[in-house]
């Protein structure tokens, strides 16, 4: 498979801005099969620390940020864990909803298996990136930032982070709200049907639980990223340096963004389990009416008139049914899940009462 070329149907905003700067054609050209907006970010963070943060050192005469403050290495590693997340998340949409026992009118389309729009990706973009440019002009102004780091870190706050690093950001959010909102709500809409001779006993369901599973884990990552650049002062403050513990608003930060993690894969789970669990009782109900019509007199047994090959048979496949789980995670998934929520807080909580 060629991955210069996008390989999923979810149409994507960083697909769509390599595309206008011509980095896919540059992808095809070169070996490797690496896709258009890998390049396009590794171009971005070049400029960043490869040539603007060089300027810096000789402008300001500080260390290059890598080194005076080195915990600011994980904020390029958490755009590129953003890339790789919104490539997973865009594949394994289309997988899942590929898989999953629902109607073809469900999954009969293309633009079926698009649960946000490009069009509403970049409305969103416009406006995060209108809402930097304000910042920029009017709270920290132009002229403080040429006078405090010279005319070329204006790259930096004009174009590197709103043109190179918001995209992923926002694209990141949005498709992972729509896995763990928009999927569930539209699952829950539409009409259903479960394997219940599923190998792994979720009705089918299993590539929605890793979905949901390996989303949540790529957004725990994440936080624990954030985690080490706004506690970085502490966590890195070698040879007796005293470094001051992030204050409150960091820490409300780190919790909200948590909550709000806790509350999509929590909301996500449960609306899942409603719609297998409501299936499964409605095919439990089924089988058994079917069991009845198989027996004269059924509520009089010693008059009563039984097939009992059929009647074995309706019995198997309703412990089938019996048998299928209503949540699409096994015990281990569940236990993995549980460790990545309380991962994250539970290093919060350490650092604030050492602080």
């Amino acid at each position: 498979m060629n991955a210069t070329k996008s390989t999923v149907t979810e149409p994507l905003l960083i697909d769509w801005l390599a595309a206008q700067f011509g980095f896919d054609r540059l992808a095809e050209r070169l070996p490797g099969n690496i896709a258009s907006p890998y390049l396009y970010l590794w171009t971005f963070l070049f400029l960043d620390a490869g040539i603007i943060n060089i300027y810096l050192h000789f402008y300001t005469e500080a260390d290059h940020v890598f080194i005076d403050q080195p915990y600011v290495f994980v904020a390029p590693i958490g755009l590129l864990l953003a890339a790789a997340g919104i490539r997973y998340f865009a594949t394994g949409y289309a997988t899942a909803i590929d898989s999953l026992p629902l109607k073809d009118s469900f999954t009969g389309s293309t633009e079926s298996k698009q649960f946000i729009s490009l069009r509403s990706k970049m409305v969103v973009y416009a406006i995060a990136v209108a809402g930097m440019y304000l910042f920029t002009f009017f709270v920290v102004g132009i002229d403080n930032i040429v006078a405090a780091e010279g005319q070329l870190s204006l790259l930096n706050y004009l174009l590197i982070w709103q043109l190179g690093y918001l995209p992923f950001i926002i694209e990141f959010g949005m498709l992972y709200f729509g896995i763990h909102i928009l999927l569930p709500r539209r699952i829950a809409k539409a009409d259903i049907s479960m394997f219940f001779y599923a190998t792994r006993n979720m009705g089918g369901f299993a590539p929605i639980g890793q979905l949901l599973k390996y989303s949540y884990y790529f957004f725990t990552a994440g936080l624990l990223l954030y985690f080490i650049l706004v506690y970085g002062p502490v966590l890195f403050s070698f040879g007796g340096t005293v470094a001051v513990t992030p204050g409150l608003i960091e820490a409300a930060l780190f919790s909200t963004a948590w909550i709000g993690g806790v509350g999509s894969i929590t909301y996500s789970m449960w609306t899942i389990h409603r719609v297998m669990a409501a299936e499964k009782a409605e095919r439990i109900d089924e089988i058994e009416a079917e069991m009845e019509d198989t027996i004269d007199n059924p509520y009089d047994i010693n008059n009563s008139s039984v097939d009992m090959e059929q009647l074995e048979d309706i019995r198997q496949r309703r412990q089938e049914i019996r048998d299928t789980r209503v949540y699409p995670a096994s015990f281990t998934m569940w236990s993995q899940i549980v460790m990545s929520v309380l991962l994250p807080q539970a290093l919060n909580l350490t650092i604030q009462a050492a602080g």
